[in-house]
């Protein structure tokens, strides 16, 4: 899957993963790519609702979790891939069953083989709201 086009949101703490992440991006296509390393920061990007087409987001950031911000951003339709160092997260993300989770290290494949995956997730999500379905929590 080419990101061609695409504004990506990253949130990385380790800054050369970050700037492979970004390396990864631009060589699909991708049209910008932000790199932000803590929690506060894709806060202040939410709150100035950015305009991205995708997020690509560490679930621990520096020790704080993205979790409750990957919710917003889920509420909002963005398509988002988790990425991790921890173990016990690589097979799923508690209470994100639809969001990829690629477990480092990790190569372009199995990234661009994650925004494939979020992408479609996307689209049939927005494509049920569209035919009825809320898209709210119950």
């Amino acid at each position: 899957m080419e990101m061609t086009g695409m504004r990506i949101l990253v949130l990385e703490d380790e800054y050369l993963i970050g700037l492979d992440l970004e390396r990864i991006a631009e060589e699909s296509g991708a049209q910008s790519v932000q790199l932000i390393a803590t929690v506060g920061e894709l806060q202040a990007q939410i709150a100035n609702n950015t305009d991205y087409d995708l997020a690509i987001l560490e679930v621990q950031a520096r020790g704080v979790s993205s979790l409750d911000s990957a919710a917003e951003m889920q509420r909002r339709g963005l398509p988002i891939v988790f990425t991790t160092a921890y173990d016990s997260q690589a097979n799923g993300v508690p209470g994100f069953p639809d969001i990829p989770v690629v477990a480092k290290p990790y190569g372009k494949a199995q990234i661009l083989q994650a925004v494939a995956k979020a992408l479609a997730t996307s689209k049939r999500n927005s494509a049920s709201r569209r035919n009825g379905a809320s898209g709210e929590f119950v």
